[in-house]
């Protein structure tokens, strides 16, 4: 069966844009990962640190006029969100122009309009949605032990990488630690 030349491109185009959000997740899952690397000259692990404070949670951040312009509420929110989503969308956007705009479009929307308390941070989203989207309870638990659940938007990169906590050994499933537990330190 044969499809007519404009449905043909516009299952190219949506080929494309799958391939895009991918990518996407995939390099933010990746720069997320190395911002829980503790080394000296991992400035992006000073940035990320403030988004695991655990005031950070408790912080009404309602929707300001600055975030509409990318800037959040510090520098170090600001650098972490640019240099963890918004670089990766824009290479992709470089790579893949057909479908830049409208990726970029959706990292725009989700970072300003439904991150944070929303979606992210939300603890009434659980349950069978958060085995496909990165959000609520398994974002959540990144929160409560930050050596899993790296994912951003979506799950499927933790699945790829192991890094899911129904993956982990016993022994690394240690709350609140950016860092391996040493032989004889207490869990926190």
């Amino acid at each position: 069966m044969a499809f007519s030349p404009a449905v043909e491109s516009a299952v190219h185009w949506l080929q494309g844009l799958l391939l895009a959000l991918l990518s996407w997740t995939g390099l933010a899952y990746g720069v997320h990962r190395l911002a829980h690397h503790r080394a000296s000259w991992n400035w992006l692990e000073v940035c990320h640190r403030h988004h695991h404070r655990p005031r950070y949670l408790l912080e009404a951040r309602p929707l300001r006029w600055h975030h509409l312009l990318f800037w959040f509420d510090t520098l170090a929110e600001s650098v972490d969100v640019w240099i963890t989503l918004t670089l990766p969308a824009l290479l992709i956007a470089a790579l893949l122009p057909a479908q830049g705009p409208v990726l970029l479009g959706l990292h725009y929307f989700y970072e300003v309009l439904f991150s944070d308390a929303r979606l992210d941070h939300n603890p009434r989203i659980q349950g069978r949605i958060t085995r496909v989207l990165a959000w609520g309870t398994y974002h959540l638990e990144h929160h409560r032990n930050p050596r899993c659940h790296y994912g951003l938007i979506v799950t499927l990169w933790d699945v790829v990488f192991g890094s899911t906590s129904r993956l982990l050994p016993p022994d690394a499933q240690a709350v609140g630690r950016m860092t391996p537990r040493r032989d004889g330190d207490a869990p926190s």
